[in-house]
């Protein structure tokens, strides 16, 4: 049981690693036994993860073509981030006011965790971004705004790994490998500040901020690695 659990989130994150290292792209079909093949595990850890990442938004099942990245267009990032706008701000604020300091060192070891993948360029900072809003919705003690979150949080996260310039670089935006250059990080620290100084107020405005930053950034990246690369992964 052990062994397919691992095989799974062997899976499952070579799936992510395949997206950020350009390999998959939006449309493209994913296939179980093309998978299989190329990570040496069976079918059924290959399925379930498939299945995971189809109900976490990150795929779309598709009638007799497996599974593909979903399609990425101007209205969907839009739509996406009036949700996360009227959601998360409104959990930052719900966070602040329960937030105790036994809880702190968690997001500070997260905001250590982030500088160093900035340092390396390691390509799991997406996993300490997820942590720390999921973390964030956990401190309100109310479980149901951790799983509003997951309905959405993948399928915007899409948007980050093809267009932040973490992961792609434009020749007017490099690689970005300095934190304290990055307002994602900078947002996430005072983020964090605002939240255990139980100021509930500041923390909804900080949260506010920091996904109206990041919508911003990724329309303005989407257009330069247009004219960059020749490369049109975003539908007007």
């Amino acid at each position: 049981m052990a062994e397919n659990r691992n095989a799974e989130e062997k899976a499952y994150e070579a799936i992510i690693a395949a997206i950020i290292e350009g390999k998959l792209l939006p449309g493209f079909p994913i296939t179980e036994s093309e998978l299989s093949k190329e990570l040496g595990v069976s079918r059924t850890p290959i399925r379930n993860a498939l299945r995971r990442l189809v109900a976490e938004g990150l795929l779309e099942s598709r009638k007799n073509r497996g599974c593909v990245i979903p399609g990425l267009s101007r209205k969907d990032l839009e739509d996406l981030f009036k949700v996360r706008l009227i959601t998360e701000p409104n959990i930052a604020f719900e966070a602040a006011k329960k937030a105790t300091e036994d809880q702190h060192p968690y997001f500070l070891d997260l905001l250590e965790k982030e500088r160093e993948c900035y340092f390396h360029g390691d390509s799991s900072v997406y996993k300490v971004n997820q942590d720390l809003h999921y973390g964030i919705a956990r401190l309100t003690g109310n479980r149901y705004m951790e799983e509003v979150i997951r309905h959405y949080y993948w399928r915007s996260e899409l948007y980050v790994l093809f267009f932040d310039s973490f992961f792609v670089e434009t020749d007017k935006v490099k690689l970005l490998r300095d934190p304290d250059r990055s307002e994602s990080h900078i947002g996430h620290q005072k983020l964090v500040r605002a939240i255990f100084g139980n100021q509930p107020n500041e923390a909804k405005k900080l949260m506010e901020d920091h996904i109206l930053s990041t919508l911003s950034m990724l329309n303005y990246h989407s257009r330069l690695l247009k004219e960059y690369r020749g490369v049109d992964l975003m539908k007007e």
